[in-house]
């Protein structure tokens, strides 16, 4: 892996640290999501199907679960309490496809954490070396 890919990955692990403190509007997320999944294609064509997948079953589940809480507001009173199990059932699915969508985040950030260490270690023992170099030229000094 060349430096400066070396670099453009640590500063965009850096960047979204920072990215996603702030409150973007619907657009910003829009266009970052789209950014992402065309990274991801850059990176691993797969990966990127698995997200669009894991993405669109939490949009779905999402859909599910704001039709099924509308269907209970709009019932009488007396009613909504039959909604429960639905509404239970919609929000699990949603909550699932959340949780698969971090484990899939995690994961690769884990995987991109595993090759920054790798790269780090690289340029630790290039430092080394080159201290030991430094070292021995100076003792050839006279002092």
């Amino acid at each position: 892996m060349s430096r400066s890919i070396l670099c453009a990955m640590l500063l965009a692990i850096l960047a979204s640290a920072f990215v996603s403190a702030a409150q973007p509007d619907e657009g910003d997320s829009a266009a970052r999501e789209k950014a992402f999944i065309e990274a991801l294609q850059r990176e691993n064509p797969a990966s990127a199907a698995r997200f669009i997948a894991l993405r669109d079953a939490q949009q779905k589940a999402l859909a599910e679960l704001q039709s099924t809480e509308g269907r209970a507001n709009a019932a009488p009173p007396a009613l909504r309490p039959s909604f429960l199990p639905q509404l239970k059932q919609a929000r699990q699915k949603y909550v699932d496809s959340q949780l698969k969508i971090l484990d899939f985040l995690d994961e690769r950030d884990r995987g991109i954490v595993a090759r920054l260490q790798e790269e780090i270690g690289r340029f630790n023992r290039e430092l080394e070396g080159r201290q030991k170099s430094r070292d021995e030229l100076k003792k050839l000094l006279p002092e």
